[in-house]
């Protein structure tokens, strides 16, 4: 039975839009699913309509769906409807978009092939091109949801409507980091569905999208909501000084201050291993978890600045050394690269003639030097530009160009000599080894992004598509388009995943999930602190700290270089 305070008793029996504010760990979560319960007792809903909850990450929905589960009846759970913004969104879109466009169906564009296709544009020109593709050929990327979402329920009141009337009762998860268009989109389903927004005004770490620190102020405008501010209360890390430590970094109040739970380790520059830090580390971790979790339940989080510093702290501990070991774990990454290096091979697959293989091949490795990474570096544009060249005239010049020509060549030539057992999993290994020695870095790259897929959890679901290929055609036709869809099927999935063991991920990356200790790793070269930081830099650094010191139950140990320490701690 959980022990409510008289402030959340009160909460539960409030009527009209509501504001909760809270820091980690402070119960938002566990309070809106009692809350939800309490409307259903109460008997706000009519027959068949629904409690929305929505979130930004998959991971929290997950979390969502597996607290309501074990905190409520079945009969009141399948009341309930838990989903993303993104999910929820496209539903709409999927549903009424012939209202807006005129295209019978709208087929998704995914984040990976959109940074290629959109590649050398500004933000202003993106949008342009985005909407020109959505009105004139049908073609959605995920950037529109909301935009376009909006659109539907401001021109079309019965759709707004219709679906107020769904759901009566929604819940906004993470409100504080919602963009100009979700904003849009809540406040209409608010003129008739009653909000009740779930935020952490300290826990806005995506103004680069469009978050906006006056947002929470803004709802209170708008709706003059019921406010409940459980601040700092922790539930989280009871007991613990984790939240006040994460709570004091935003002020500067933690500089000089040791604290039990929250461990800063400055590390040496160690020449034979210049991540040792981090394996020692994760040997006391360990230690301490194993001791107290025999039965293996336990987590730990390695979190990093960068995407660039994710794969190399993850290829630092998938390698043993003369004094420590190599430690399994998983890598939560960016899917772009390795999504665009699954278009690759699977490219390689499909029945093709030499000549046209080798000109696909070209085209989609020309697709993976764009849309990688965030941004593309020179030596990825340069040899972008290159390929493209090849392509158009077929001329080559320098020796790096050379051998990155002959590599393809020979990666085609091998294809025609594999013979496919029908197996997918052991045909995909066989074109991807053609990959994996080769010398020139674009081929490397590709080869090195190829091996993270599993650890995406996609290769259950790539193996279908491609054995569903096979039993059709006796060969991988159209295997691309396997892919693509189980790509897009991946990015909707809710299913609920339990963190058992070691994982590498960004800060941001990090948000929404919990672990029993977190590690944050601060590179020499990729500090947490921006070089020359502005005042809001600055700010966004302490906000983004915060958000990775309390991921952890019981404690954080935070790694920084002793010649550079970090700014903030």
């Amino acid at each position: 039975m959980i022990k409510l305070c008289e402030k959340r008793k009160q909460l539960l029996v409030e009527d009209g839009h509501l504001m909760v504010k809270g820091g980690p760990g402070a119960g938002k979560t566990t309070i809106s699913i009692l809350k939800a319960q309490q409307l259903i007792s109460d008997g706000k809903l009519l027959k068949g309509q629904k409690i929305l909850f929505l979130s930004f990450a998959r991971s929290t929905v997950g979390r969502v769906i597996e607290s309501a589960k074990s905190m409520i009846p079945n009969e009141s759970f399948k009341h309930l409807e838990i989903n993303t913004y993104h999910g929820f969104t496209w539903s709409i879109i999927q549903t009424y978009s012939r209202l807006i466009v005129k295209h019978r169906f709208i087929r998704l564009l995914p984040p990976p092939e959109t940074a290629s296709l959109l590649f050398g544009l500004d933000e202003e020109q993106r949008r342009a091109k985005c909407t020109s593709m959505f009105v004139d050929e049908g073609i959605l990327t995920f950037d529109l949801f909301a935009e376009k979402a909006k659109e539907i329920l401001q021109r079309i009141v019965s759709v707004r409507n219709i679906i107020s009337d769904t759901y009566p009762y929604i819940f906004v998860d993470e409100f504080q980091d919602t963009d100009p268009h979700e904003w849009d989109f809540i406040k209409l389903l608010g003129k008739k569905s009653t909000i009740i927004a779930l935020a952490d005004p300290y826990q806005r770490i995506y103004d680069f999208r469009g978050a906006n620190p006056k947002r929470i102020k803004e709802f209170e405008d708008c709706f003059k909501p019921v406010e409940f501010d459980f601040g700092d209360e922790n539930n989280r890390s009871n007991g613990k000084d984790i939240t006040k430590f994460g709570n004091d970094l935003l002020t500067g109040a933690n500089k000089g201050v040791k604290y039990k739970d929250v461990i800063v380790t400055p590390y040496t520059f160690d020449g034979g291993e210049p991540m040792s830090a981090v394996k020692y580390t994760l040997l006391n971790s360990l230690k301490r978890l194993r001791a107290s979790n025999p039965n293996g339940d336990w987590s730990i989080a390695v979190l990093v600045k960068t995407k660039a510093t994710t794969l190399s702290i993850s290829s630092y501990l998938s390698k043993k050394s003369s004094r420590l070991p190599e430690f399994y774990h998983e890598v939560m990454i960016d899917p772009s690269g390795p999504s665009l290096s699954a278009m690759i091979i699977a490219g390689l697959m499909e029945p093709n003639t030499p000549d046209e293989r080798k000109k696909d091949f070209i085209s989609n490795i020309i697709s993976h030097l764009r849309g990688r990474k965030d941004k593309i570096t020179q030596e990825d544009l340069k040899n972008a530009e290159f390929l493209k060249s090849y392509l158009e005239t077929g001329t080559v010049r320098g020796k790096t160009r050379v051998v990155l020509v002959d590599e393809i060549n020979t990666i085609v030539e091998g294809i025609e000599k594999i013979e496919y057992s029908g197996t997918p999993q052991t045909d995909w290994l066989k074109v991807r080894k053609l990959l994996e020695h080769c010398t020139n870095s674009v081929l490397k790259d590709i080869f090195e992004d190829s091996k993270y897929l599993r650890l995406l959890n996609k290769g259950a679901l790539l193996g279908e598509r491609l054995a569903e290929a096979w039993r059709q055609n006796q060969h991988y036709a159209n295997a691309k388009n396997a892919i693509k869809d189980a790509l897009l099927q991946e990015h909707f999935s809710l299913s609920n995943r339990s963190y058992n063991g070691i994982f590498v991920m960004t800060l941001h990356k990090s948000k929404g999930k919990e672990f029993d200790e977190v590690i944050i790793w601060e590179d020499k070269y990729h500090s947490i602190v921006p070089y020359k930081p502005t005042p809001g830099a600055i700010e966004q650094s302490r906000y983004l700290l915060r958000v990775g010191v309390t991921r952890a139950r019981n404690l954080t140990t935070i790694c920084t270089p002793s010649t550079s320490k970090c700014i903030l701690i």
